[in-house]
């Protein structure tokens, strides 16, 4: 078995959930790896999959000086995740998120967000210390500079995890597009080809 093979053997409906860090406007601007309205569309359809097997989701932000934190568009008023605040690289290290996932008592940990450098990469290897399975969708993932983020994702491989992408993820999660859940996946997934 090679490493990071239990985190897509264990993604399911009940098994997994999301935590999306950073993903606010004046933030995602910066990305150079991955166009910001790219990154924006990709959440949101990522978060409506979320929506549609009920996976608890989780948006870690951080403060934007004296400014409630505002998420990217599709994001917003989601009426489903969970919004946390933080001020650390990993949002691990802040007690009140740490424990909102671990309630969730799912197993399998969906990351991704800005910059892949910093907080998805330090949110990765603190949830393997913690003992997730992580899955990393690409697609909803930025980063600094293409040799600085791929450098990174290296080591994201390294610690056992996968990187994939949200159509990868949704079409495990329901692969049949004949069932009622499966044509409905699917129409959700259409939203991607506008990219």
């Amino acid at each position: 078995m090679r490493n990071g093979a239990s985190a897509w053997d264990q993604l399911s409906t009940h098994s997994a959930q999301l935590l999306l860090c950073d993903l606010q406007p004046a933030i995602v601007a910066r990305s150079k790896t991955i166009d910001p309205n790219v990154l924006n569309k990709s959440a949101g359809v990522l978060l409506e999959v979320a929506k549609l097997f009920s996976l608890p989701t989780t948006l870690s932000v951080v403060p934007e000086g004296d400014k409630t934190p505002e998420l990217i568009s599709k994001l917003r008023g989601s009426g489903f995740a969970q919004e946390k605040l933080r001020a650390s690289a990993s949002p691990f290290l802040d007690e009140a998120t740490k424990n909102l996932l671990a309630q969730a008592q799912r197993k399998v940990l969906v990351i991704g967000g800005f910059a892949t450098e910093a907080v998805v990469l330090h949110a990765v290897l603190d949830a393997r210390a913690e003992g997730y399975e992580v899955l990393v969708p690409v697609d909803v993932c930025g980063g600094m500079s293409e040799r600085t983020e791929q450098a990174a994702l290296r080591q994201i491989i390294a610690a056992g995890t996968i990187t994939t992408s949200v159509v990868s993820i949704a079409t495990k999660l329901a692969p049949d597009f004949t069932t009622d859940l499966g044509r409905e996946l699917f129409n959700i997934l259409q939203k991607l080809r506008l990219t």
